[in-house]
């Protein structure tokens, strides 16, 4: 019986990319996206900067890797820091934010007031493309989801409370 060229070669693929490190693989990954990135292989992470629909973020890609087990962490940082007496108020709107959300958080550094994104991907599986992909895209969608309902609550008149009904105004909505 004699092997599909295609399938020959999709699996001689697999087996290449399975034996790229997991840094490798983002940075094939980040590549393909065509983002401009600085790579930090030494420590094992990516940074650079997106524009989301309301600001921009600093994305970092932090890999870890030893045998049999791999860790993927995608951070989307706000460009502002929260004042101290706003953070109570915004700590329960991360809160339930939180609450409502399946994959990745959102968390604020109490000390600084940085706020963040992030999700995690962490196993003995092997974490490819479509993992990295979706790591990354929902550290994005979680931080620019709330990217606006958040400096409502830090800067502006927004309450915790209604945090979650800012998010499912329509986009024509203003938040003041």
């Amino acid at each position: 019986m004699t092997k599909n060229p295609e399938s020959t070669e999709q699996e001689a693929s697999a087996v290449e990319n399975q034996a790229k490190t997991l840094f490798e693989r983002v940075a094939d990954y980040l590549n393909a996206q065509d983002w401009t990135y600085s790579a930090f292989e030494d420590n094992g992470y990516f940074s650079f900067n997106l524009r989301l629909n309301d600001g921009a973020v600093r994305v970092i890609v932090d890999t870890m890797q030893a045998p049999g087990w791999s860790r993927l962490l995608v951070y989307a940082q706000y460009p502002v820091f929260v004042p101290a007496s706003r953070r109570p108020a915004v700590s329960e709107a991360i809160n339930r934010i939180n609450y409502a959300t399946t994959l990745g958080n959102l968390e604020m550094d109490a000390k600084d007031g940085e706020i963040r994104a992030r999700t995690a991907l962490e196993g003995d599986a092997f974490i490819g493309e479509q993992m990295i992909d979706r790591a990354v895209r929902q550290s994005l969608e979680l931080a620019n989801r709330y990217f606006a309902p958040i400096l409502a609550v830090a800067f502006g008149n927004g309450v915790a409370d209604d945090v979650l009904e800012m998010v499912s105004r329509g986009d024509d909505a203003t938040l003041q």
